[in-house]
């Protein structure tokens, strides 16, 4: 079965795409030069131990041409006018260097260039939210940028998450399953609202992409990710920014951050090959499974029809079975993963093209995750005044997932509350209450895409103060989503129909659905730059920004399918179907004024007026104001710190919104069927109340912090000070009866604010030919709060399974909150005349739902400039879980805690107790081993006749986890990637261990 899944390759479609590409690719190179010119050659070393930096980028300002260093640090970049030039080189932790070079016609010149090590790149230019001077250094805000071609070169990577995961301070990402193909939460800065949404804004290449599921349907609790459609392999690097202080010029679109991913391009020169093939197993651990308990009574011993298990034991033993450790149960996951990609370029173009395909199976025989994806990006310079970008993708992906989290009919429920050594009846069995495995592994809930991303982009510079930028862009993604389940036998009802969505499924069911997201991106940002005087410069920026989201689906329900392998809605006996329809836009106009004085000082002031369709016409416009001071300390005349080789002290305040869905502000109907004495006809009935009143949440945000180089580039600080105020928090409130309609309408109430501290050190404490250590920390607090309803009510109590979650004034949101049953002076539990405990009035405050304090911590010994161990561990603390599972073995009296001969009777009792929870929502603070890897670099000499390079790499994945928490997995959580606040252990499927193997070719 293995084999038969995971060697899908691309479709006929995929691969004639692909051989389009390179073809077009290919055709690029051919074009003529014939032009005289000359060649630069050279190589980029590190100043202090004179290694080779293979990650350096070559360019000669003032012309398109440039090159990437192989893996000597060697570069050749050819068709260089006859004259005198700069050549510069930069990369990711140094200094850039730049070096004079002479060319002749039809000659050649050769540069070394040396770069001092630079724990802060002050001169990097940023894309997200910045316009006028790009430059980090210009920038008054935390700006954190990910390497992903370095995070694939430690590791094993699979998607987005895997690579911001425990890299970005303040970005907090909540993985609520190990189940092959579901959604992530992401949160930067805590949680600023209740009910307008917490995730970050995402874009690819400047265009904004859907971050919402495939439009699977319900598991009852896990979803698809959009975000998987995006190749790891082709990004370049992912740029962070967290809050309203930073992405004011993202409008109402922004006040949760926003993520920008970048990707990547290809460099002038010859064209370099990049191949990598990855093969591996995951596996859920036996160690991270419970063992069920049970006493063995006389009733048991006497029906060893029912109680099998039971036979041969006397009464008082003690029956334990280890759940789900049946063959048939959970599989080792194999995982597959290839991509090809090409690139480079001449005088005036650039490429990158690519194909990949990633095949990832699930514990569960019936979860699995497939991915194809192919890539092109182009460049072409017509003239120093114009340049074009256009970015194209494509991406087939197919998921499918078992059915568990929160329905009774899961295999993890099933195994998890049976009996040990008790046989249930059919579609149950021995250690199975509710399902066997082999009719569990049948569910079939399958989810497939096409997904294109196409931005093209435009920058003009008719005089060289004036520039102009145009981009336009589409992400499409098509799903199709299809349920099924085959006619059963007379009598047998294996699944209920709450599994497919309350319709019968015995005779045949099939459902299938067909979303269709559309996002569409306009952007112009124009820059006039003025030389005011030898010191000062002037940056005035302006620019507009149009969006829109377009979202429709029709679903089609078969009852009685009459045959098995009818897979066909016409075909079924009972039909019927469904349709939605959303569509969402907004505009945006900004201006901003930068002045920098001597290149050290920048202040920044901007202003951006939104209106957005949510609100209808009532709304006219919103403003959104920011400011920012960024200052280079470092490069004043009077600094003299010993050891501080750079210094930026940066401030930023800022304002952003965050809008309501499509119908939350205006008044909308729909159609009911009506049955009457005479037959059925349409009637019109309301489907949203709305608040013709409706604003947009507003966040508002200051931040304040410092960036470091220490000790010649050896050390690097940077540490940031946020506080962020949420107003006009949206709460609903309900309809008063006299105005006709029911229910509860959103408004502006209430008040929310966010604290924390964000720091990140980097350190090479050793950089010599043998040996090269590297170490990266990352710390993040978040204090969240609930500063005001804005009305008089009382706390909202809420929770899936139990009422253990609360929004509460002056408490954390969706604190947890737990009921414990009461005790008397002496530590008794005080009982009812039934003999039942009593339930304490008040519930104990627990803590936070969300972890308040995050570390990563990374390791990276280089011996050789070859050999390479890396290691990366995970820390987050101070928050809680509602630990499910145990929550409900306990009530069954499968755990040790409730038969253990030894145990207080009383703890017994409470444990048991249906309303008790206290002792199950528990500390959730872990530590987690995320990656280990050891990777080796071939020598030149070996792999010289068919490559440039070649690496292989031995990676594990979820390692191991240290918590005194009492499950699997503390990051667990049913309600996915989908949920913002309720969180549940329950019957979900851990993150699963991996280990892979990978080869890395570049010729």
């Amino acid at each position: 079965m293995w084999n038969r899944q995971v060697s899908d390759w691309p479709s006929h479609r995929t691969r004639s795409l692909a051989a389009a590409f390179v073809s077009m690719a290919l055709a690029l190179v051919a074009v003529p030069l014939v032009a005289q010119t000359g060649t630069v050659t050279g190589r980029v070393i590190d100043s202090r131990s004179g290694v080779p930096i293979t990650t350096a980028q070559i360019t000669i300002p003032g012309t398109s041409l440039g090159a990437a260093v192989d893996a000597d640090g060697r570069f050749r970049i050819v068709n260089v006018p006859p004259g005198s030039h700069e050549v510069r080189a930069r990369s990711i932790g140094y200094q850039p260097a730049t070096a004079a070079v002479s060319v002749a016609a039809d000659g050649s010149a050769s540069v070394t260039l040396s770069l001092n090590q630079s724990a802060t790149a002050l001169d990097a230019v940023l894309i997200t939210g910045a316009v006028g001077d790009t430059r980090r250094r210009a920038i008054g805000n935390a700006v954190s940028t990910v390497s992903v071609s370095d995070v694939i070169g430690k590791g094993s990577v699979s998607n987005i998450t895997e690579v911001l995961q425990s890299k970005v301070p303040g970005l907090t990402l909540m993985p609520g399953s190990g189940e092959a193909g579901t959604s992530t939460n992401y949160r930067l800065r805590g949680a600023g609202s209740l009910y307008a949404g917490n995730n970050p804004t995402i874009y690819v290449d400047g265009v904004r992409v859907n971050s919402r599921g495939q439009g699977n349907y319900t598991v009852f609790g896990q979803n698809t990710s959009s975000l998987d459609a995006i190749n790891p392999n082709d990004i370049e690097s992912i740029e962070v920014i967290k809050g309203p202080a930073a992405a004011t010029l993202y409008g109402a679109e922004a006040a949760a951050g926003v993520i920008q991913i970048i990707t990547k391009r290809g460099q002038p020169g010859r064209i370099r090959w990049d191949a990598r093939y990855e093969t591996g197993k995951s596996w859920w651990p036996e160690s991270m499974r419970p063992i069920n308990y049970a006493v063995s009574t006389a009733a048991r011993i006497a029906d060893p029809v029912n109680y099998p298990g039971f036979v041969g034991t006397q009464v008082g033993d003690i029956v334990s079975h280890r759940v789900m450790s049946e063959p048939d149960a959970l599989r080792d996951g194999g995982v597959r993963r290839a991509s090809l990609s090409a690139s480079g370029g001449g005088d005036r173009y650039s490429f990158f093209v690519s194909g990949a395909r990633d095949n990832e199976q699930g514990v569960n025989f019936n979860n699995y995750s497939k991915l194809g994806s192919l890539r092109g990006n182009f460049s072409f310079v017509p003239s120093s005044k114009l340049s074009f970008n256009t970015n194209l993708s494509y991406a087939q992906n197919h998921v499918r997932l078992p059915l568990n989290d929160n329905i009774a009919f899961g295999l993890i429920i099933s195994s998890w509350l049976a009996i040990p050594g008790r046989a249930y009846p059919y579609p149950a069995g021995l250690n199975y209450f509710t399902i066997l495995p082999s009719v569990a592994n049948t569910y079939d809930n399958q989810t497939r895409s096409d997904r294109f991303i196409v931005g093209t982009s435009a920058e003009y510079k008719p005089v060289p103060w004036f520039g102009n930028k145009f981009r336009v862009g589409l992400d499409m993604n098509i799903g199709r989503a299809e349920l099924y389940f085959p006619p059963q036998p007379a009598g047998l009802d294996p699944f209920s129909a709450r599994a497919s969505f309350d319709l019968v499924n015995t005779k045949g069911f099939i459902a299938q659905g067909r979303p269709l997201n559309q996002d569409f991106t306009i952007n112009y940002d124009g820059t006039i730059t003025r030389e005011l005087s030898s010191s000062l410069v002037s940056n005035s920026s302006f620019g507009v920004q149009f969006l829109s989201n377009a979202y429709h689906r029709t679903d089609a329900y078969g009852q009685d399918l009459g045959s098995l392998g009818i897979r066909s809605v016409s075909a079924a006996a009972v039909t019927t179907g469904g349709e939605q329809d959303t569509t969402q836009k907004s505009i945006g106009f900004y201006i901003q004024q930068q002045a920098a004085w001597r290149d050290r000082l920048f202040l920044t002031g901007a202003v951006r007026v939104d209106n957005n369709s949510a609100f209808g016409s009532k709304l006219d416009h919103v403003f959104y104001p920011k400011a920012s001071l960024s200052w280079v300390v470092s490069e004043e005349p009077f600094f003299h710190l010993p050891a501080v080789d750079q210094l930026r002290l940066r401030f930023a305040w800022g304002q952003a919104g965050n809008s309501p869905g499509p119908f939350d502000a205006i008044r909308s109907y729909t159609t009911s069927v009506v049955t009457g004495a005479t037959g059925t006809s349409s009637a019109l009935r309301y489907a949203s109340v709305g608040n013709s009143d409706l604003r947009p949440e507003r966040g508002s945000e200051i931040e304040l912090g410092f960036e470091s180089s220490l000790a010649g580039g050896r050390l690097g600080l940077e540490t940031t000070y946020y506080n962020k105020t949420t107003r006009d928090a949206l709460l609903q409130v309900a309809v008063p009866p006299s105005t006709g309609f029911a229910g509860t309408q959103l408004q502006n109430l209430g008040k929310i604010s966010n604290t924390g501290w964000e720091v990140l050190f980097n350190a090479t404490p050793l950089r010599r030919t043998p040996l090269t250590i590297q170490t990266t920390l990352s710390f993040a607090t978040n204090h969240n709060k609930l500063v005001s309803f804005g009305d008089d009510r009382a706390p909202i109590i809420f929770g899936d399974y139990a009422p253990v979650q609360r929004y509460q004034e002056g408490f954390p949101l969706a604190a947890y909150w737990a009921q414990r049953v009461q005790y008397d002076a002496n530590g008794n539990v005080v009982k009812n005349a039934a003999g039942q405990p009593v339930i304490d009035p008040v519930s104990v405050y627990m803590g936070p739902s969300v972890p308040t304090k995050e570390v990563g911590f990374s390791t990276d010994f280089i011996v050789f400039e070859r050999l390479r161990l890396h290691s990366l561990f995970d820390y987050k603390g101070g928050h809680y879980m509602f630990n499910v599972k145990d929550w409900r073995r306990d009530r069954a009296q499968l755990s040790w805690a409730t038969v253990n001969p030894q145990a207080n009777p009383d703890e017994v009792l409470a444990r048991m107790f249906a309303a008790e929870n206290w002792y199950d929502i528990q500390k959730a603070d872990f530590l987690k081993l995320r990656d280990l890897s050891l990777s080796y670099d071939l020598p030149a000499s070996f792999v010289g006749r068919f490559a440039d390079h070649a690496t292989l790499m031995l990676a594990g994945h979820n390692l191991r986890v240290w918590t005194k928490y009492g499950g699997a997995d503390p990051e667990l959580n049913f309600n996915g990637g989908t949920s913002t606040f309720n969180r549940n252990d329950s019957w979900t499927v851990p993150t699963p261990r991996q280990y892979t193997f990978s080869v890395a070719l570049g010729f």
